[in-house]
């Protein structure tokens, strides 16, 4: 078995993992009867501590045990939603709460993009970043109307116990990687002066966007059908869209030499507005089952473009400076949300009109990268 399908095998199972519980945290600490700004708080915590962790590693090891680190996060993993059914509306519980999140996501995914980008053939990457991505659909399609089903019907200590299991499962093929870990030329300092300033611009209102996905289930929650497996049904027809479409954009791409990524952010802008203002539930399927092609086509040039991108720099190195720089931007953005105190749809708003301008700004894709961004 080649390392490729060996990685889409954890990401298929991982992915189903995390998909049954992931999309619905911001529901469960409104349910707990935290307000939005202690939501948003939450997150900030999360994404400090993200920060915290990968300074720790830049500066204290000499070589990462990525093997044991995907362990501790399948552990943390779990803890984090045994913890949820134990939680009050309780300000340093929900800091533990964010803290014990914040290491599982720095542990997980500084893994998860090691293998990934370190497997990637040359002058195949939009085909396997193409893959990555259907494997990761395939595997979250069921996955959240499943947890809902078990929130609901088992509680949250059975999930988690399901979730730790299928975690540790997710491993085996993994592990069976052989992968040389280059961590001893790990430099930050090159990576951060080398970087055009293009893509800091456009990873930094790429991040506004994530917020958009993060909470626009809580928007629907509130505001069209407060019922978890609605929440999931529309997260699976979001996936449905999505698989035939990105498999038809990657052979596009390569063929024409170019990733539409402006094409596709004035389409998701579009989408995003529209959904904004559907009040009826029906509707909002959907627009959801649209909205799916191009969330879907977005997230596979952006990680096509930022895996192209690597091959100018040491693969840990540039892992890392991603991460954090994304929980650095993700930081600064949610302290001005909380200090201008701005509402969810406010949130939804911006974020959505920065797709807009990065349609203006584009990304610098490097010497392995398409010569546009049409």
């Amino acid at each position: 078995m080649t390392n490729t399908k060996k990685y889409n095998i954890f990401i298929i199972i991982t992915t189903f993992a995390k998909s049954m519980i992931e999309v619905f945290v911001p529901l469960l600490l409104f349910n707990i009867k935290f307000n939005f700004k202690e939501i948003l708080f939450f997150y900030l915590v999360e994404f400090i501590t993200i920060l915290i962790f990968y300074t720790i590693i830049l500066t204290k090891c000499k070589k990462i045990p990525f093997k044991k680190l995907m362990i501790i996060s399948s552990i943390l993993f779990s803890l984090s939603y045994i913890f949820i059914n134990y939680m009050t509306n309780n300000i340093i519980q929900l800091i533990t709460l964010s803290i014990l999140n914040g290491l599982y996501l720095s542990t997980y995914w500084l893994s998860r993009h090691f293998y990934g980008i370190s497997i990637i053939k040359e002058r195949r990457t939009t085909d396997n970043v193409s893959l990555y991505m259907v494997f990761a659909i395939i595997g979250s399609l069921p996955a959240s109307y499943i947890g809902a089903f078990i929130i609901e019907k088992y509680g949250y200590i059975t999930i988690s116990i399901i979730i730790f299991a299928l975690s540790l499962i997710s491993l085996l093929p993994l592990f069976k990687i052989k992968i040389v870990e280059d961590t001893n030329k790990l430099d930050l300092k090159k990576i951060t002066k080398k970087y055009p300033l293009k893509n800091y611009i456009f990873l930094f209102f790429d991040q506004l966007k994530f917020f958009v996905f993060l909470f626009f289930p809580l928007y629907i929650y509130i505001n069209i059908k407060n019922e978890l497996k609605y929440i999931a049904i529309a997260n699976a027809l979001i996936g449905i869209s999505s698989i035939i479409y990105i498999l038809y954009l990657a052979k596009k791409m390569d063929k024409n030499k170019k990733d539409y990524l402006n094409h596709i952010l004035i389409i998701m802008f579009i989408t995003l507005v529209i959904k904004l203002n559907i009040h009826s539930s029906t509707a909002m399927l959907i627009i959801i089952f649209f909205e799916g092609i191009s969330k879907s086509a977005l997230d596979t040039i952006i990680l096509r473009d930022i895996y192209s991108y690597k091959k100018n720099f040491n693969n840990i190195s540039y892992i890392i400076f991603i991460e954090m720089i994304y929980s650095l931007f993700r930081s600064i953005i949610l302290i001005i949300y909380i200090i201008i105190n701005i509402n969810l749809k406010g949130i939804l708003y911006i974020g959505s009109s920065c797709l807009l301008l990065n349609s203006l700004i584009g990304f610098k894709q490097g010497k392995s990268g398409y010569k546009t961004n049409c």
